[in-house]
């Protein structure tokens, strides 16, 4: 691996999910119920944009293999049937139905300025014909995919905690078994991911080959770190307060 796709890693991981408060709040077991609701209906936005902005990225690389490897990510979204799931984006709702959000408020739900920004800026680099490709593939692909696992210095993640703590019933918690959950029970989707985030580094040694396209690469993640941060911060300043009980699922 090339000293500039390690560069980014290392800035993936300096501030990596499990550095915001709030995911620190969430995995340590003390999320609201409106805290927990604002979460599912602040990050649908983004998550129902996903498949499609790699497609855009998808559309731009003319090499068959990694233009596939690509396709790949896309169809397990799409359909899980490479993890024996469903559809991703399915079980993200799934979970926002354990929750308490309908269907409805995820379609209807006003989403912030800071959930608008980073909508923004991954349809831009990801499809943006004056925007290099590998703008998006290290500022959108590369951050989602090679995002380290989101555990606690306890050991919890985000599965442990929806089934433990929250009491989620299993198709409640669904999604999280299938994303970085670091878990026993997700190993062989946590091989389909790490495939995934060496596609995107891949990409990057073969296409991201001048100086200006690295220096833009670096320049776009670092922008995406801060909205994303930014997104977070929002939804726990707008919806928690440590007042209000800790959610637990009605049929727990």
């Amino acid at each position: 691996m090339s000293e500039f796709v390690a560069e980014l890693d290392r800035m993936i991981v300096e501030r990596k999910k499990m550095t915001s408060p709030l995911y620190q709040t969430i995995v340590s077991g003390k999320a609201t119920a409106r805290l927990l609701r604002t979460f599912v209906v602040q990050r649908w936005p983004i998550k129902n944009l996903w498949t499609r902005n790699i497609l855009g990225i998808a559309s731009r690389v003319d090499d068959h293999r990694l233009r596939s490897l690509l396709v790949e990510n896309i169809y397990e979204e799409e359909t899980g049937a490479l993890s024996g799931s469903r559809r991703h984006l399915e079980t993200f709702a799934d979970f926002g139905r354990a929750v308490g959000v309908t269907r409805e408020e995820l379609e209807d739900t006003e989403p912030f300025p800071e959930t608008t920004a980073v909508v923004e800026h991954n349809i831009g680099v990801c499809n943006d014909s004056e925007v290099h490709f590998t703008a998006g593939v290290a500022s959108v692909l590369l951050l989602m995919e090679g995002q380290p696992p989101i555990v606690n210095a306890s050991g919890s993640s985000m599965l442990t905690v929806m089934r433990d703590a929250y009491r989620l019933p299993d198709w409640g918690y669904e999604f999280f078994v299938h994303h970085a959950s670091a878990n026993e029970e997700a190993d062989a989707v946590s091989e389909l991911e790490d495939e995934h985030a060496a596609a995107a580094r891949e990409l990057l040694v073969r296409y991201c080959d001048t100086d200006e396209l690295r220096a833009g690469a670096k320049k776009h993640l670092a922008r995406a770190l801060d909205l994303r941060h930014q997104h977070f911060d929002a939804i726990l300043r707008e919806a928690y307060s440590a007042d209000e009980p800790v959610f637990r699922h009605q049929g727990a």
